[in-house]
């Protein structure tokens, strides 16, 4: 995996390095703070150029999903009156590559199934749990996106997601958060629907570049990704982690995820 990932700034196969000790101190204190923590030049020159081509190869299968559905990846409920979160939508418009079509001697299934980023990333969050998320559909993909295409505000159905830049798009494709809006104990939903109508005057923009990763707590902190702009489209790969290793069956609409 040292191929993939770019080992001389980020040396996850050594957790007693005083660089991983050092980035592992930083990293815990953003991930406290601001639920989100970016590793700039995360890939290797080669894991970028190997992960770039092999998406590029396989944009043409990817999944499309173009709807409207509630920030929590569900129809809308008219059990709650107009304006409330779980009857609002915004809209999801993207295209996945499922993990189904990823190669087993991909590099991204190399970084994923392999052991050095979970051991890294479970240093990150000690006092919890922390398994690769085991829903087929939602664990390993790339996505692309392309002119007008968006992810509205929306939550996560998991606990951390790894975020990679592979291209960006010409234009837009921002992707935005508003950190801590929810908790396990209180949804929160005045402060959802307030941002939903346009109060996000708090976001936090994250500035990528390719080869970049984001890890990103997006069950309790909505987030979303602008509109694209441009006739390149923007690749992404997605590692999802969460705090239970057999995650609960999901009510997620078919257009949504990759079959």
């Amino acid at each position: 995996m040292n191929s993939v990932v770019n080992s001389a700034r980020y040396p996850i196969h050594d957790l007693e390095s005083q660089v991983v000790l050092d980035l592992v101190a930083s990293a815990r204190s953003n991930l406290t703070t601001f639920g989100a923590c970016h590793f700039s030049q995360f890939l290797s020159t080669a894991g970028l150029s190997d992960c770039l081509k092999e998406a590029m190869s396989l944009e043409s299968q990817a999944h499309p999903s173009n709807n409207e559905y509630t920030p929590y990846y569900q129809e809308p409920d008219d059990g709650y009156p107009a304006g409330h979160p779980r009857n609002s939508t915004v809209q999801f418009a993207v295209r996945y590559i499922s993990r189904k079509l990823i190669p087993q001697d991909s590099p991204l299934r190399m970084l994923f199934e392999g052991d050095d980023l979970l051991a890294f990333l479970r240093n990150l969050l000690p006092n919890e749990p922390l398994y690769r998320y085991s829903d087929d559909r939602g664990s390993l993909n790339y996505t692309v996106m392309g002119t007008n295409d968006q992810l509205g505000w929306h939550f996560d159905a998991c606990e951390l997601v790894a975020s990679v830049l592979l291209r960006p798009a010409d234009f837009g494709g921002d992707f935005e958060y508003m950190p801590a809006v929810r908790s396990t104990d209180d949804e929160n939903f005045g402060a959802v629907e307030s941002i939903l109508s346009g109060q996000d005057q708090r976001r936090k923009t994250v500035t990528f570049q390719s080869g970049d990763l984001l890890l990103f707590r997006g069950r309790h902190s909505l987030h979303r990704v602008t509109p694209i702009e441009g006739t390149t489209t923007r690749l992404m790969a997605l590692l999802s982690f969460d705090n239970v290793e057999q995650a609960p069956e999901r009510d997620v609409p078919d257009d949504l995820l990759p079959p």
